[in-house]
């Protein structure tokens, strides 16, 4: 089986299209969404609805918590809340349930899926960072033997023991009795590894195989939306760069 793993949408249509028409023609056997829907850019009910429509298994993303009240928004610096304010102002009602009802988590018999770190997934916390990694060693043990998370909208995997994490090339996995692995996902639309295309993850549960996917994007169209949204101009223009 060969799960397509997306996360970090928000709120940008054109990049979710061009994902899921490739994953549509690739074929995969399903999909499961890491969280963040919305936040940052001009199309929450867009992305909710085609989410929604195609029954996507869907986690709570810290911004899809905030829009809801799930989530303190003072958390956040001044754009964000107002792009957080913003977008449950324009959310409908169904969508605002469907956010509302999300679950931070959902776990198979060997991999997890998170929006953030595994070790507190209602804390909404980073692992880009070896000591961010390590804080799951003392939980090694009840970890899956891998974890796939969004969040931090960039493209690493950790293996992690009981006694260190480390990074290491997603082509490196190789899954023991011994090791366990963290793998970020990127961001399907707002990517800040460099690289604006937008991105998403294959899985292959029988080869346990982790494959990373760019696929280029109208970004412009997304960033002139949210121009024209009158919301913080940053959003936009970090699409272009990947920042």
């Amino acid at each position: 089986m060969k799960t397509a793993i997306i996360t970090d949408i928000h709120s940008n249509i054109e990049a979710l299209t061009v994902v899921l028409d490739d994953i549509d023609r690739q074929g995969y056997d399903r999909i499961i969404c890491l969280g963040d829907v919305v936040g940052y850019g001009a199309d929450p009910n867009a992305c909710c609805d085609v989410i929604r429509e195609r029954n996507i298994l869907t986690l709570l993303g810290n911004h899809d918590a905030a829009v809801t009240g799930a989530m303190d928004e003072s958390y956040y610096y001044q754009g964000a809340r107002n792009a957080i304010q913003w977008t449950r102002d324009k959310l409908t009602e169904e969508n605002y349930r469907w956010l509302y009802s999300l679950p931070y988590t959902y776990v198979e018999e060997d991999v997890g899926f998170f929006h953030s770190a595994p070790v507190m997934p209602s804390g909404f916390f980073y692992v880009v960072q070896n000591q961010e990694a390590m804080a799951h060693s003392q939980i090694v043990d009840r970890l899956k033997p891998i974890s796939f998370i969004g969040h931090a909208h960039q493209v690493m995997v950790f293996a992690i023991n009981a006694k260190q994490a480390v990074l290491v090339k997603h082509t490196d996995i190789k899954i023991s009795n011994h090791t366990r692995y963290i793998a970020n996902i990127g961001s399907v639309g707002q990517p800040r590894d460099r690289d604006p295309r937008a991105c998403y993850a294959v899985w292959d549960h029988t080869a346990k195989k982790l494959e990373y996917i760019r696929l280029e994007y109208d970004i412009k169209s997304a960033a002139d939306k949210i121009f024209a949204a009158g919301l913080d101009s940053k959003f936009g223009n970090r699409l272009f760069k990947g920042l």
